[in-house]
């Protein structure tokens, strides 16, 4: 919870006076305090406690700013037996609401399944040639979708009707990698782009990647570019490979192709 000043709040300079005017000293205090709370607004006792003011007279000053459409009372998805209050023209913050999985405070299982579907069909059209999880793509593969990609194809097929962000999206792909259905992996080095999308709504850091995970691999190759799960590690075509050991000349800690594998 935002901690609050016990002293009267600093009106800004864009405080309509004109708002308050005919207002009692105590609903004037009431007002500023819940105009300082923003758009997370503030509970009744926290006014209460910040106003010092009795419980019966924070009651009757918010009832007079309601009727004057000063204030109004929203419900807050983290604690729906209290009373939180905000500035009329506000739109309460997804904190409050709890964003774009939340409808009327009720959380969307619905929604998010259907979102959440529609993730993992894309991250899977991608992640397999030709969408066959028999077969995968080279170490080398670069194509696997960012979070990033995965909300513009949401936003292009306009599967969500409800704006979402990355983060949003972010959140539906943690809950893939729980329910083991995609991995998230470093970008292959050769498609790294400094200048791309990231999975952080400020553009920082680096732009993870989304894998199906196939729970069914055969050795099938591929005619289109695939090839067998044991050839996609270096070892699975190495003509040494029954020569090599941990601690002998030939080892996965001084093999070239290995370290190149693993982008070293």
């Amino acid at each position: 919870m935002k901690a609050y000043d016990r002293s009267w709040p600093k009106q800004s300079s864009h405080f309509s006076v004109h708002r308050t005017s005919g207002l009692d000293s105590e609903s004037k205090l009431i007002y500023s305090h819940i105009k300082e709370a923003g758009n997370e607004g503030i509970w009744t006792k926290d006014l209460k406690k910040h106003t010092n003011l009795h419980l019966n007279v924070v009651n009757r000053c918010l009832k007079v700013l309601e009727q004057k459409q000063l204030v109004k009372a929203v419900k807050h998805v983290k604690w729906p037996t209290r009373r939180f209050y905000m500035l009329y023209e506000l739109t309460p913050s997804s904190e409050v609401t709890g964003g774009a999985w939340y409808t009327d405070q009720e959380l969307d299982t619905d929604f998010i399944d259907t979102l959440a579907s529609a993730c993992y069909k894309y991250i899977y059209s991608r992640s397999f040639p030709r969408g066959d999880r028999n077969v995968i793509f080279k170490a080398d593969y670069g194509h696997y979708p960012s979070a990033a990609e995965v909300k513009r194809f949401i936003h292009e097929k306009r599967i969500s009707s409800v704006e979402l962000s990355t983060t949003d999206i972010v959140c539906l792909l943690d809950l893939l990698i729980h329910d083991d259905m995609i991995e998230k992996k470093m970008p292959f080095a050769g498609f790294m782009d400094d200048e791309g999308d990231s999975d952080m709504e400020d553009g920082g850091g680096v732009e993870w990647v989304y894998k199906a995970i196939n729970r069914n691999v055969t050795s099938t190759t591929a005619s289109d570019g695939g090839i067998d799960a044991l050839s996609e590690v270096p070892c699975g075509k190495c003509p040494v490979f029954k020569f090599c050991t941990a601690d002998g000349p030939i080892s996965p800690s001084n093999c070239e192709y290995f370290n190149k594998w693993l982008n070293f």
